[in-house]
């Protein structure tokens, strides 16, 4: 699929406004959120623009998600075990009949809404790197 550069921020944008502001809990007190940062690589390359969401595995809490740029994330969490699903946008290099530039998603579904991505997040600063492959794995022989 196919995106203008202008609706692949909006989409970034529209994609961080439904993460509650990090804390906000359905009930009761606010929990701790715990500084979480760090890289995400694609194919060994710094993932350029997108966006990190930490759900909690359990299905009870807040999801808790910020920006990824220039292949750095910071952000705060509640601690627990998380699925992690991360999305990125890429420059085609190509204009489109609109005349702008084209972009699109290029992650696979096992990074994105089909996650396959968990993290424990520690009641302490908290350090996580994902190395990403878009990279289809061989049956092989």
């Amino acid at each position: 699929m196919f995106h203008d550069f202008r609706f692949r921020r909006f989409a970034i944008l529209g994609l961080l406004a439904i993460i509650p502001p990090a804390g906000c809990s359905r009930r009761g007190a606010m929990p701790t959120a715990y500084p979480v940062t760090g890289t995400v690589m694609v194919d060994g390359e710094p993932l350029n623009e997108g966006a990190i969401t930490f759900d909690p595995a359990d299905g009870k809490g807040g999801v808790y998600g910020g920006p990824i740029s220039s292949g750095r994330y910071d952000v705060k969490v509640a601690e627990g075990t998380k699925k992690v699903s991360i999305h990125g946008m890429k420059q085609l290099g190509a204009i489109g009949p609109d005349g702008k530039p084209m972009a699109s998603q290029f992650l696979p579904q096992k990074y994105t809404n089909g996650t396959e991505l968990t993290a424990t997040i520690e009641p302490r600063r908290n350090e996580l790197s994902f190395d990403l492959s878009t990279k289809k794995e061989s049956g092989g022989k």
